[in-house]
C-alpha cells in the first residue's frame, strides 16, 4: 500500500472511523470460534458509536471501505511467507496437489493460459468471379452519382 494513499484516506476519516476500521479488520481475521471475536455491537460500543453507524460506514462510506481494504491488505501481506509455506507443503506432499503446482507455476510466470480460437466459415466463401461481379456493381453505383 502506498503511504500517500493511506494518508489521503486517513485525512478523510475521523479518529472513530480509523479505530473502527482497525478493529473490524482484526476481528474479521479471527476465527468464528475465537472467544475474543467481537460482535459489531461490541465494536460500536468500544468506538463510541451506534451499531447503525458502524453498519453505515461498512456498507456505504467509500472512504471507510477503501481504508479498511488497505489495512486488510497490509495485515495479509505479513502472512505471505506462511501462505507460500502451505503451498510448498501441498506441492511436496506424498500426493502433490496439481492445483497447487498450477498456482505456483502461474505465480512465477512459468505457466500461462493459451487460448486458441478457431472460426469456421459456413458457406461464406466467394469465388473470384463473385467478387468481380460485386466490385462491378459497386463501381456502377459510384458512377451513377
Amino acid at each position: 500500500m502506498s503511504n500517500n494513499k493511506l494518508k489521503a484516506l486517513e485525512a478523510k476519516l475521523t479518529e472513530q472511523q480509523k479505530k473502527a476500521a482497525y478493529m473490524l479488520v482484526e476481528n474479521d481475521l479471527k476465527s468464528n470460534k475465537d472467544p475474543l471475536k467481537l460482535t459489531y455491537e461490541q465494536i460500536a460500543e468500544e468506538v463510541g458509536v451506534s451499531y447503525k453507524t458502524i453498519w453505515s460506514w461498512r456498507t456505504q462510506n467509500r472512504n471507510f471501505i477503501a481504508y479498511k481494504n488497505e489495512i486488510s491488505d497490509d495485515f495479509l501481506s505479513d502472512k505471505r511467507s506462511r501462505v507460500y509455506g502451505q503451498l510448498l507443503k501441498l506441492i511436496e506432499g506424498e500426493q502433490p496437489s496439481v492445483k497447487a503446482i498450477d498456482l505456483f507455476m502461474r505465480r512465477f510466470g512459468l505457466l500461462t493460459e493459451k487460448q486458441v480460437i478457431t472460426t469456421e466459415e459456413n458457406g461464406g466463401s466467394r469465388s473470384n468471379d463473385d467478387l468481380a461481379k460485386e466490385l462491378a456493381e459497386l463501381d456502377d453505383l459510384l458512377n451513377e452519382d
